[in-house]
C-alpha cells in the first residue's frame, strides 16, 4: 500500500468521524467519560500535535516542539486537521522512493531517541491516529450515541464509488 492511500485514509478518517461528532450535540465534545483522555476534545488535541510532531520529525526536524491546537469547537479542531494535513501531504508529494526509505534519527517527548525510517514514521502516526479514533468511537457508546464505520474497507468503499 502506498502512502497516498494511507494518507488519504487518514484524512477521510479523520474528518468522517469529527462530521459524525459535529452533527451530534455539540456538548459531548466536551463532555467527561472515562478513557485516556477526560473528553473527545481532550483526544483530539492530543492527536492533533501528535501529527504534528510527527510531520515534523518525518521533515528531519530532531526534537520539534510540543504544539497546542484550538480544539474548542468541533468545526476550529476539523479546519485545523484539515490546513495540517494539507502541508503535510505537500510535503509527503515532495519526496522520492529513496527518501521514504531514508532513516532519519529522533527523540521521543520522554528524551529516548530512535532511528526509524520514513515509511516506518509514517506508519506510525497513522496508526497512533487509528488507535484514538477507537477511543472516541468508546466515548461515543459511554453517551449512547452510535459510532460510524471507520475502517480502512469502508473508506475503500465510499472513495472508489
Amino acid at each position: 500500500m502506498n502512502w497516498q492511500s494511507m494518507f488519504h485514509y487518514h484524512q477521510w478518517a479523520t474528518q468522517k468521524l469529527l462530521h459524525h461528532i459535529e452533527s451530534k450535540d455539540e456538548v459531548i465534545f466536551h463532555q467527561v467519560a472515562k478513557n485516556s483522555f477526560k473528553t473527545i476534545s481532550e483526544t483530539y488535541s492530543h492527536v492533533l500535535s501528535v501529527d504534528y510532531l510527527w510531520f515534523k520529525r518525518l521533515t528531519g526536524i530532531e526534537k520539534p516542539e510540543w504544539k497546542v491546537f484550538d480544539v474548542s469547537k468541533v468545526s476550529i479542531t476539523k479546519e485545523g486537521f484539515s490546513q495540517l494535513h494539507k502541508e503535510m501531504e505537500q510535503f509527503f508529494e515532495t519526496l522520492t522512493d529513496d527518501q521514504w526509505k531514508e532513516t532519519l534519527h529522533f527523540t521521543n517527548i520522554k528524551g529516548d531517541p530512535f532511528s526509524n525510517t520514513r515509511e516506518e514514521m509514517f506508519f506510525t502516526f497513522i496508526n497512533h491516529s487509528s488507535y484514538h479514533r477507537g477511543q472516541v468511537t468508546s466515548f461515543l457508546r459511554q453517551f449512547d450515541l452510535e459510532g460510524i464505520p471507520i475502517d480502512y474497507i469502508y473508506f475503500s468503499k465510499e472513495t472508489q464509488s
